[in-house]
């Protein structure tokens, strides 16, 4: 999050093949080898180098100290769906012909199926818009009015305020100070969330980074709370998400889980706006999220 900013960056070394060289150039042969030698042994500390700063971090904040550009480039890699991107490209490219270039949208739809379905339509303009995706009996044209009367799988939506300090304050970002004293429970991934609990809600709260996460259940299903909270943890070790300018803020229900209302959501502030997220499953708001470019 910041999550779990865990980069390991892969190496390849090139071997290059020489042939056999003749008794008149032995000279330049060794002067080569000595060369090459070099070379594998430079490649080999770089290596080792790269190795030792891209272990695995330990704590939260050691995670949190990665910087924006990591977290994007390994949600990029982390988020991949190849059978989505020929659909939703060509979506997308209408839509940044309409929004603009530099509109921030997903890369991916966030489907397990139905991506050669997949529609969208938008509403707003360049500072304040939103997105809705749905999957239909057939794939639509952009924005067409048929898609009207779809249900949203998700929605991106994109606020424009005042100020930077305004944004800040529309995410809802809990500070862990407000969570001191509660009950705790173990997550895995060493995070620990706090529990409150009264008049027959539950709701299971931590903190990482510049992000606060909560997700919510009955006391009826008190469990899938805590299962969901645990399956959100494992998630963002490998998934990760963009980098808040000041705060982000995470909600999920484990009651309305992957069922009609979008009530998993993930906003974030960047400077004067406020992204957010919203879909019906977790794990599609999460790979949408993380797949914002």
């Amino acid at each position: 999050m910041n999550y779990r900013n865990l980069l390991v960056l892969p190496l390849a070394v090139l071997l290059v093949g020489c042939s056999s060289p003749t008794h008149q150039d032995s000279k330049s042969t060794s002067q080569t080898t000595t060369s090459a030698k070099a070379t594998v042994s430079s490649i080999q500390k770089k290596t080792k180098a790269t190795s030792s700063t891209s272990s695995r971090p330990q704590t939260a904040a050691t995670r949190s100290s990665k910087t924006a550009r990591e977290r994007a480039s390994a949600a990029n890699k982390s988020v991949t769906q190849p059978t989505a991107t020929t659909r939703l490209a060509a979506l997308n490219q209408q839509l940044t012909k309409t929004l603009g270039k530099q509109a921030l949208v997903p890369q991916v739809d966030g489907l397990t199926s139905g991506s050669s379905k997949l529609n969208m339509r938008y509403s707003g303009d360049t500072a304040n818009y939103t997105i809705h995706y749905s999957v239909g009996q057939q794939a639509q044209p952009f924005n067409a009015t048929a898609v009207v009367d779809e249900t949203a799988y998700a929605t991106v939506t994109k606020t424009t305020y005042a100020t930077t300090n305004a944004a800040a304050q529309q995410v809802g970002y809990r500070d862990n100070k407000s969570t001191a004293g509660l009950p705790t429970v173990d997550l895995g991934h060493q995070i620990t969330a706090h529990i409150d609990a009264g008049a027959g809600q539950r709701y299971i709260m931590w903190n990482e980074g510049r992000w606060s996460l909560t997700v919510h259940a009955n006391m009826m299903h008190e469990d899938a709370g805590v299962a969901l909270a645990k399956q959100a943890v494992a998630t963002f070790e490998q998934v990760y998400l963009p980098a808040p300018q000041s705060v982000g803020a995470i909600t999920f229900d484990a009651i309305s889980s992957g069922s009609g209302p979008l009530d998993q959501v993930i906003q974030w502030q960047a400077g004067k706006v406020v992204y957010q997220v919203k879909a019906q499953e977790m794990a599609t708001a999460i790979k949408m999220a993380a797949s914002m470019q």
